[in-house]
């Protein structure tokens, strides 16, 4: 009984904070984030405003359900990942790409197949990198689907460009 009379209370308690607690020196409201109201200790369930002005209740988590999480996170996704330095040094893009580890639809993973040829530019490797420019070029056109990939493929070009100069 005393819950649900919370619950009935605490939408009335947020609005009596933010309209009146909340104001700067000049009378403006504070439009930062404020403190969410905890509705229930044991699950986490807190009471928030949003942007709009109103409230809502954001449901909480049990112990049992964060521990669930937890497990999830470190055995089957097996943590965060980690990056060793100097990891474009001890691989081959073109014989990645050939075993299939690279999805060329992927912006993120075309993001880092450039990574190799920017890394190849400021290396001053320009045979190197108009070579592996040239080729990728010719792999990710063929996914320049309404010209979403336009910027990628005019960076390349550019490289292309520049290294060209360097290598005649």
């Amino acid at each position: 009984m005393k819950e649900a009379s919370d619950r009935e209370e605490a939408p009335k308690m947020v609005e009596k904070n933010y309209s009146t607690g909340f104001r700067k020196a000049h009378g403006e409201k504070d439009q930062s984030v404020t403190k969410p109201i905890s509705l229930d200790g044991r699950t986490g369930e807190v009471i928030v405003r949003k942007s709009t002005g109103k409230t809502k209740i954001r449901k909480g988590q049990t112990e049992e359900e964060y521990t669930q999480q937890l497990q999830h996170y470190f055995e089957v996704e097996q943590g965060p990942v980690r990056t060793k330095v100097g990891w474009m040094d001890e691989v081959d893009p073109l014989v990645e790409i050939r075993e299939g580890k690279y999805d060329i639809s992927n912006k993120h993973q075309r993001q880092v197949l450039s990574g190799f040829c920017h890394r190849l530019f400021y290396q001053c490797k320009y045979k190197e990198c108009l070579d592996l420019s040239t080729y990728f070029l010719g792999l990710f056109e063929p996914f320049n689907v309404k010209n979403k990939m336009k910027r990628e493929l005019e960076e390349l070009e550019y490289m292309i460009e520049r290294c060209r100069g360097h290598v005649l």
